[in-house]
């Protein structure tokens, strides 16, 4: 998952949402709290070893970037994690204005747009699904 995690902060449309559950270099874990500009830093909740912690990233000392991925240690989404594949198929609705369709059961998915398909007979998962869907989008 973690080729598929940095194709996604590459792609054009992503950007962190507050739910989705990230991971970095040295921590594991970590769930985004606020991101959207409207305070000054972005806020994570991290499970430290004395507890639950609310912090902004700096304040915790982890080096990297975020939002950001220029850095050699950027975050990276959990792309296994329910929260952050719904924030994921957010973005793919939005990068294609709601013209796309996503289904899934237990044994078969799909992501259509008006050019594209992708399913279980050309990706390997459902996530690598929507991260090609979001990779192509306008």
């Amino acid at each position: 998952m973690k080729e598929i995690a940095q194709r996604a902060i590459a792609c054009k449309g992503w950007r962190w949402m507050p739910g989705m559950k990230a991971a970095h270099r040295w921590a594991e874990g970590i769930r985004v709290v606020t991101c959207d500009g409207a305070s000054p830093d972005p806020y994570i909740v991290i499970n430290d070893d004395e507890g639950v912690i609310l912090a902004t990233v700096d304040e915790y000392g982890i080096m990297g970037s975020f939002p950001e991925a220029g850095s050699a240690y950027p975050f990276l989404p959990d792309l296994t994690d329910p929260a952050t594949l719904g924030c994921v198929m957010s973005l793919v609705w939005k990068a294609y204005a709601n013209a796309v369709v996503i289904t899934q059961g237990n044994d078969w998915w799909s992501v259509e747009t008006d050019n594209h398909r992708w399913d279980q007979d050309n990706t390997t998962s459902f996530q690598e699904a929507l991260i090609a869907a979001l990779e192509a989008a306008p």
